[in-house]
Formats: C-alpha cells, structure tokens, sequence
C-alpha cells in the first residue's frame, strides 16, 4: 500500500473545476474539492466511493487507475451531453468555484452522478441491451481501453456478466490479458473477485496460470479486501498474503469483554447474512475513517454531515437501518463486534477451505452450473467468429444425464460441505420444532377464547330471558336483540376509531355485563390454582395497542429528517435569516403528522417520551427562530441565536431517532 505524492501539474474538481482537488471518487475516477466532495459523500459509497489523495490508504493500481483514467478525460463520460453542442436539450450550465454548493453545486452533482442524467444514451435505432452492454464490456476488458469499459459501466453493462458460450467473466478476462487497471475498474464498480469461470478457476487463479504474479497477488488480496480492511481500523496492519496469512486478530482482543449471546447468534446466522452483515460493517468503517480525514484536513468541515450510512435505494428497509444503527456504536462496541466478525469469518474459512465467507456449497453448485454451459473456447477469439462446435452440443445434451455426475466437483470439498448442511439442518430443526410449540399454545388461546365466548352469549341469553325488555322499534314493540346491545362503561382507547369508541371483539370480556359468568369462572381458577385465560382484552391492558405499521413510522420520519436538513441548509447562510421561520413551520407540521400515527397516550413509555421531546424541542425550535429572524445588529445576539437553533434541531432529530429506534424495539 502507498500514499499517493502531488503531482506538479495542477489538477481540478471535475464537478466545479476549483483547482487542487484534495479527493478522489474511486468508481467514478474522477477528482474533486472539499465542497463537492461533501456532496457526493452523502450519496452514499454505491453512488460515489470517496478517498483522500492525501490521507487516504491507496493501492497503487488503484491509484493509478484513477489517475489514468482522469487524465485521459473520463469526467467527459458522466458530462457527454453538457459538452455535445449539438444537444439542444441540455442547455444546463456547469457549477463554477465560487456557486454557492446549496442549492447549485449540490443539485448538478445529484443529476450528474446519481441520476446519470448526462452519460452518452443510446438512440432507439442503437438500443443496447444490458446483456449486450455486457457483452462488449467482456471483450473490451482484454484491452488498454479504460475510457470504453467505464463508458459501458456507466451504460449499465454489469461487470459479474458470465459470458455462457466462453465460460468467463470481465474479471477473468482481464487477468488473463495482464490487464492490471482493467481489474482495478472493474472490482471498483462491483466486480467480484470471488467468483468461478466454467473452469472452476478464481481470476486470481487465471493470472497466476498465465504466469501473471503481481497481478495474482492483488487479486488475492482483492479477495480478502473486506476482512484487511477490518483489521487494518483495528491494529493498523494488514495479513501476508503471501506467505498464507488470510485473517490477524488483535491480541489485546482477549481483554475485551464479550456478548456471549450476540456472539451466538452471529454463528448461527447463514453465510450470506454473514457476508452481509460485513459488507454493512465495512461501510461504516469506511465512513468513520472517512470522517476522521474529513475533519482534520477539511477547510470547512461543518458543510459534511454523513451522521450515518446514507440510504441505499437497492436494500430493504429493516438492513437501512440496522446500517444507520451501526453509527450509535461506541468505539469499543464497535470493536468488539468486528472482532466477533473476523473470528466468525476466520472459522468459517478454515472449516470451507476455499474463498473467503462464500458457501462452500453454493460455490460448488455454482461452479457445476458454469462448467454446464461453458465451452473450451478463448477469449482471444473474436465475437464475430464465434461458431456453435460439436463439442458444444454434446456438452448440451449431457447436461442432465447423472446426478452423480452433476455433483462432481463436489468430491473435493465434500467433509466441509457436510458439516455445513449439518449445521443449516439443525437450525432448521430447531426452528420447526420452536414453530410447532407456537403453534400448540396458539390452539390452547384458542379454545380458551372460544370457551369464554360461549359463556359470555349464555349470560347475555340468561339475562335478555330474565329482564324481557319490550321497547318500540321502528313502530312495532319487540324484544331486544341481545347481540345489539350496547356496552356502555367500556373505556375507548386512545386511538378513536370509527363510531367513537373501539368495536369489542366477539372474544372479548364485556365489562359493561352485570355478573358475567366469566368473572366467577377466573375467580374460581384463581382459588384452585388453574392459569388465567388469556383475552383479548388482557392483551389490551398489556400494551398491545394498534401501533401504526412500520413503513408508515419510517416515512414521517424521514419527512421529519428532511425539514431538518432544510433547515441546517438554510443555515449555512445566517444572512437569509427570512427562511428559518418558514423551515421552522414545515419542521411543525412534519412532526404534528408523525404524532397524529401513535396514540395519544402510549403504553411504552419511551415512546411517549420520545413524542414529548418532539413537540417540546419543535415549539422551543420556532421561538428561537422568531428571535433569530428579528436580530438586527448584534453579532454576538444572533450567533446565540443560531447556537439555540442548532441545538433545537439537534434535539429533533435525536427524538425522532429515539422514537424510530424504541418503536421497533417495542
């Protein structure tokens, strides 16, 4: 690893043009300034991967990939409509220097990197497939055109395509061909070190077949790049890959004190949640190191605010935020949960013998599957040539003769594929049998629900035939319906509902009833010792209100989240104190609509906290904009001004995340 040095001609930001950019988007291959890096950091790392030229860790292919390729002009790849003078319908104009980041700079950065809005589109008659993007990106790869592979990667092509009639993939292709800043761009932009050709063979092992060593060892290393960069946050060194160190655990990790239950379920979790929950950790590894850089060589730190992982568009709601949660950790949390994860991974790797944190069942499976379909011949050989041999037929209509045959590849790895199917079978075992014993109490519920019904419209029947109430209905005197009685002492809930008052369930115990048999039966239970039925109304009691539903929590808060930001955008200018008001008005109405969801008066009482904080940090919030907006002169009256109104903010955003956070705990 190296630190890149200055160079002696003068660089500038590809989003603004400021000259002497301090940072670098490693996928897009671009540079760029503190201002414009600020944007793109809070795009998240599936958008724009930031790094400091400076302070950053670099490989130095990786480095010079991004040299290379910025040098040659690949900003023009993600600006070729705004330079076409022949496009008439991008008359935009490029963000200059001295623009003002919100909301010029940060609008223009949004379109041009997170809506593509200006990479080269393809007309109707030139319509390219993904599959064909892909295709090409396949035989561009073997060669020194970097600026076409990151021109079909920003088309879409996708760089883990596995081309069926030549059994490879971009990344193997690459390695083969010697090709070092090729692989650089293509793991940059999602490519997987990992994966097997037709051949069974890493493009580690294609390198090092072709008699390309270096290029071997960076691929190995590439491999192993999520677990090196979770010991390098924690010990500052990285294993020797070389001599066959794959995984270091810092000594002093003994002395840390370990969640035995965590630590549990992280071994029972299956490997792609493992991988998962890694790749999220590595993220937020990223982000911290990210932000260390940041505030200490930043000229303005205050313009990024990355609190936590920004949303990723392409993953469930629940893993966003256990990836914001991730930022709440303390240092030594943290720590000790990616020492959880090395240990974890470093078992697993040992007991599958292969790469790093795959199945080593789904890579076996995985590698029948590319040996099925693939074919002898090589990539050297052009598109155009390619011609169906009897060898492919036959390879065809072989498929699926033998299952033995199938399972193969297999043989080798057999022991450690078994123990991990015995290891999926027990938990599977286990939870079946945690499902049959759920599904047991809910059937005794039942009949006990059921048995209280029946008593219930027996006292209601015992007591119409008693009483004989003759009324007038709709002019005819008749009896009351015992069904159609009302139940008038039964408290509404807090949440109204329809009619008034909540509708009382065919289950439950009506308390409005004079002497319900219901009440001597749970008497006489109570005096012999027998358990209390469960009722709907208990559950009532309990806490089990009608909360709203989790995706409609997560939405107001994030309407929430987003006046804030406003806000905090509109302070970045102190002399257009006109704004504050009306952001602090939207900060009212989105809270009031995040409240109205929840009951009036809550069960959990960290809810209810939670929701008083919201509205008494909103008020406190509008107060002090009002006397913010109408300080005149006094410096030193409106910099305690806006020191009040930051710290308001503050609090709501920290009550809403609270509010967020204990309403999926409850």
């Amino acid at each position: 690893m190296a630190r890149p040095k200055h160079r002696a001609s003068v660089d500038v930001c590809a989003d603004c043009s400021c000259p002497e950019p301090a940072w670098a988007s490693v996928n897009r291959a671009i540079l760029l300034c503190d201002e414009c890096c600020s944007i793109h950091r809070s795009l998240g790392r599936h958008v724009s991967y930031i790094k400091s030229l400076t302070k950053g860790v670099w490989s130095s292919n990786t480095l010079n990939m991004v040299r290379t390729l910025n040098d040659n002009g690949a900003n023009s790849i993600w600006e070729h409509s705004l330079l076409d003078p022949s496009n008439s319908k991008f008359s935009r104009r490029k963000p200059q220097p001295k623009d003002p980041l919100h909301p010029v700079k940060a609008d223009f950065i949004k379109a041009k990197h997170q809506e593509l809005k200006f990479i080269l589109r393809s007309c109707k008659e030139e319509f390219c497939s993904e599959e064909e993007l892909s295709r090409q990106l396949h035989s561009s790869v073997r060669t020194g055109n970097f600026e076409t592979s990151l021109r079909l990667l920003a088309q879409g092509a996708n760089p883990n395509y596995f081309y069926k009639e030549k059994g490879t993939m971009p990344l193997h292709v690459a390695a083969r061909a010697n090709q070092a800043l090729q692989v650089e761009l293509l793991i940059a932009n999602g490519g997987n070190p990992s994966m097997l050709d037709s051949n069974g063979q890493t493009p580690a092992e294609a390198a090092k077949l072709a008699g390309h060593l270096d290029l071997y060892d960076r691929l190995v290393e590439c491999m192993y790049e999520v677990t090196d960069r979770l010991t390098y946050f924690l010990c500052n060194k990285k294993p020797d890959h070389k001599n066959g160190e794959h995984l270091i655990i810092p000594e002093w990790s003994a002395t840390l004190e370990r969640n035995f239950e965590a630590r549990n379920k992280l071994q029972m979790l299956p490997n792609h949640l493992l991988e998962e929950l890694a790749s999220d950790v590595y993220d937020e590894v990223d982000r911290r190191e990210t932000d260390a850089i940041w505030l200490s060589s930043a000229s303005l730190p205050e313009r990024c605010i990355v609190p936590f992982l920004p949303i990723h568009p392409q993953l469930s709601s629940t893993r966003n935020q256990g990836r914001q949660k991730l930022a709440r950790f303390t240092p030594k949390e943290f720590a000790t949960l990616i020492i959880d994860i090395l240990t974890e991974a470093g078992h697993r790797h040992a007991m599958a013998n292969s790469a790093p944190l795959p199945d080593p069942a789904v890579s076996a499976l995985r590698k029948e599957q590319l040996r099925k379909h693939g074919s002898q011949m090589s990539d050297d050989e052009p598109l155009y040539d390619s011609v169906a041999s009897d060898d492919d037929y036959a390879a065809l209509a072989t498929d699926g003769i033998s299952d033995e045959k199938a399972l193969a590849p297999m043989a080798k790895g057999l022991p450690s594929v078994v123990e991990v199917l015995k290891k999926q079978l027990m938990l599977s075992e286990s939870t079946t049998r945690d499902l049959r014993d759920e599904i047991k109490r809910l059937h005794i519920t039942l009949e006990q629900l059921t048995q209280e019904n029946r008593e219930l419209k027996g006292a209601i029947q015992a007591q119409s035939k008693l009483q004989a109430p003759q009324e007038r209905i709709n002019g005819h005197i008749g009896e009351h319906d015992p069904e159609l009685e009302p139940v008038l002492d039964i408290k509404p809930p807090s949440t109204p509902t329809r009619g008034g008052q909540r509708p009382a369930s065919m289950y439950e115990t009506r308390e409005g009833l004079r002497k319900p048999p219901s009440f001597m039966n749970q008497a006489k239970r109570e005096v012999e010792g027998l358990p209390r039925p469960c009722t709907t109304q208990g559950l009532w009691e309990c806490g089990a209100a009608n909360l709203p539903p989790s995706e409609e929590v997560n939405k107001r808060t994030e309407q929430v989240t987003r006046r804030i930001q406003e806000l905090w955008m509109a302070m970045q200018n102190p002399t257009h104190r006109e704004a504050f008001v009306p952001c602090a008005e939207r900060i009212r109405v989105a809270v009031a609509e995040l409240a109205t969801i929840f009951p009036q008066n809550p069960v959990d009482d960290n809810i209810r906290c939670a929701l008083r904080q919201l509205h008494g940090n909103t008020g406190r919030l509008q107060a002090e904009c009002t006397a913010l907006q109408r300080c005149t002169s006094d410096v030193e009256h409106m910099d305690r001004c806006l020191q009040q109104v930051r710290s308001s903010a503050y609090d709501i955003a920290k009550a809403t995340k609270l509010l967020v956070t204990q309403f999926h705990v409850s």
